[in-house]
């Protein structure tokens, strides 16, 4: 019965079959890439895969969940006088249920063949891309078993199945004399249970948005995404009771601006709530996360550059084009024509343990281990507790965020993890503010000396010319740049230029990620107002049938599709701005996030257009049908 439901309602499980096939690409796709990544040796780039595709299929994982699940919903929400119709000839409600599991394992069946063999060839590409990207090695192998593809479908079929058991269960539950009364009118009130959830959740989101508010800014940017993904579910819960309160607050103003077929729409929005919220949800969740995922690194960036031109006082950095610059670097770059001040700095790892020990690790940190130069005279770190002049053997520097974690102050005797977990009772001797892209600590190289094993290798040194002698000072560094082709010398300008190429860089991973998503959320608002404007075809021929036109049908359809864009745009914008305005809060103090009017542009309005033409389009599609024939085949 299944199979044969789906060969005869091949249109409304179109897009449950598209929405399950893009699914099936990206899942198998990043299991395909696990499999291989967790084949393969560190040399061979084995876990830098891992750490790539970790993430990256978390969030396709979200996004495919509500794609799948939005579609299968509406697909059975579309059938409920035929399901009201088996309920009437003594179908039990465990055979409804059944019968609506099979139906979407039937699809995710018949969805394997081109999502599987597309998702292997998508695991090719961005393996090629990380490759091209020098994120792995070309040596790394695609090598990976059939259990990578099998549990790609499982998890796709499992999603399914979640998505249609709450729509199948309330579809099961009505009476045998109550089910065509139940198919032909919509529900009138939201689930308690689904209500229940979603303000549970929200209140979860809530609660997590004000926890990484009060943390530091890495913090708050790991956060970000996950808090889109959190108060997203609550919208998705909540959508019934948000197309309420859209389809009576837009619907009044519709019918303020245009009486008659305002009318119309009004009254179509508080009848049909449910499809509203249905079709502005997906919409809302590309508007939310293309803004975190967008804004979130720019702010990064943004702050971090500004500090980085507060703190950058040297006039010459050195760094290393191998794996490092030795550890007597600094001294003989201080015996460079025209040096005066000079600093070499190693990074590494700290914690600041809970308890006595490392048993307990804390809050911690990159932090940089600086040898025995004057520290303030290279760099500006913006101290605003204690002195950062004369560091002891034993005295160390604290950022802001770091210190606040770990509820420390300036004067304060602590004890520091290192990377080999032992620790180091140390006095904070000083608080500072400018760590965004330095370090969370700062820490004398003879502390870490017996910590990091092997010979202690410097990342960069930082020289500042006396007074009046920068230009000798950059004779006398080319001329040692010429002794050791390794080093690497650049003057403020270049070392700009060379954190601009790193941000471009690491946004790469960021932008592929956007386009993934956007995408796959795009096919789901094009899904989801396909199906519920096909729907409809029998409405719009009664409508015609009792002398409406086309046009006047049509205008009522855009009005209706202008209403879902906006109340999606609304519900979008405010989900992204809670999230950005905590994170803005957490990274630079300000609640009042600096956002790219171009780029916030292109978001709203690249929704809003694709909403928009789907609708129109659709709409008139239905509209070619003659009335009579819309009619039938709507009954």
């Amino acid at each position: 019965m299944a199979w044969w439901t789906i060969r005869t309602r091949k249109v409304s499980f179109a897009g449950s079959f598209v929405a399950m096939v893009c699914a099936q690409v990206l899942i198998t796709a990043c299991g395909v890439l696990l499999d291989a990544g967790s084949r393969a040796t560190p040399v061979q780039g084995g876990a830098d895969v891992v750490s790539f595709v970790v993430p990256f299929g978390f969030v396709c994982l979200f996004v495919m969940a509500f794609a799948v699940g939005g579609a299968f919903s509406l697909s059975v929400q579309q059938r409920m006088r035929e399901i009201a119709l088996l309920r009437a000839v003594a179908a039990t409600p465990g055979q409804v249920r059944r019968l609506i599991g099979y139906e979407a394992l039937v699809v995710t069946v018949v969805a394997a063949v081109p999502g599987c063999g597309l998702g292997v060839l998508l695991a090719g590409g961005l393996r090629a891309w990380l490759v091209a990207q020098d994120m792995i090695p070309d040596a790394f192998p695609l090598h990976f078993g059939p259990l990578s593809i099998l549990t790609a479908l499982l998890i796709c079929w499992v999603t399914a199945e979640a998505a249609v058991w709450s729509s199948g269960r309330r579809a099961s539950r009505v009476h045998a004399v109550q089910a065509l009364g139940e198919a032909s009118l919509p529900r009138r009130r939201a689930g308690v249970v689904r209500t229940c959830c979603g303000l549970a959740v929200l209140g979860g989101g809530v609660w997590g948005l004000a926890a990484i508010g009060s943390s530091g800014g890495s913090d708050a940017a790991n956060s970000a995404v996950a808090m889109v993904m959190v108060l997203m579910v609550a919208v998705g819960l909540l959508a019934p009771w948000i197309g309420k309160l859209a389809g009576a607050g837009l619907g009044l103003l519709c019918q303020a601006l245009f009486p008659v077929v305002g009318l119309l729409v009004r009254t179509n929005l508080v009848a049909g709530y449910r499809r509203l919220g249905a079709a502005a949800t997906p919409l809302a969740l590309t508007v939310a996360f293309a803004a975190v995922a967008l804004f979130v690194p720019q702010m990064k960036w943004h702050e971090q550059q500004e500090q980085d031109g507060q703190r950058m006082m040297a006039d010459q950095v050195v760094q290393s084009n191998g794996n490092g610059l030795p550890a007597t670097a600094a001294r003989t770059l201080l015996k460079t024509q025209g040096a005066g001040a000079v600093l070499g700095t190693t990074g590494t790892y700290v914690t600041v343990p809970v308890g006595d020990d490392a048993s307990q690790p804390g809050p911690g940190g990159i932090a940089q281990a600086v040898t025995g130069g004057p520290l303030d005279e290279v760099l500006d770190l913006g101290v605003v507790q204690g002195t950062i002049h004369g560091l002891g053997p034993r005295d160390v520097a604290l950022s802001r965020d770091l210190a606040h974690r770990a509820h420390v102050r300036a004067g304060d005797e602590v004890r520091l993890a290192m990377e080999d977990d032992r620790t180091e009772k140390v006095r904070v001797a000083a608080v500072y503010s400018r760590s965004r892209g330095f370090g969370e600590a700062v820490i004398p190289q003879g502390l870490t000396a017996g910590h990091l094993g092997g010979q202690l290798l410097q990342d960069a040194v930082y020289v500042r010319a006396k007074p009046g002698r920068r230009q000798q000072l950059a004779h006398g560094l080319a001329e040692l740049r010429r002794e050791k082709p390794s080093w690497r010398v650049l003057d403020r300008d270049a070392y700009r230029a060379e954190a601009l190429r790193r941000q471009d860089a690491s946004m790469i991973a960021t932008y592929l990620l956007l386009v993934v998503v956007t995408v796959f959320t795009s096919i789901s608002v094009v899904n989801t107002l396909v199906m519920t404007t096909m729907e409809r075809s029998g409405e719009f021929a009664l409508l015609r049938l009792v002398g409406a036109t086309r046009r006047q049908v049509a205008r009522m359809m855009r009005l209706e599709n202008a209403v879902i864009v906006l109340a999606a745009l609304l519900v979008g914008a405010l989900v992204a701005g809670a999230v950005l305005s905590v994170f803005s809060h957490a990274l630079t103090g300000s609640a009042r996030p600096q956002l790219a009017g171009t780029t916030l542009a292109l978001i709203l309005g690249g929704a809003g257009i694709l909403a928009l033409a789907t609708g129109v389009s659709t709409t008139s599609i239905a509209l070619r049908q003659r009335p009579t024939s819309a009619l039938r085949g709507a009954e």
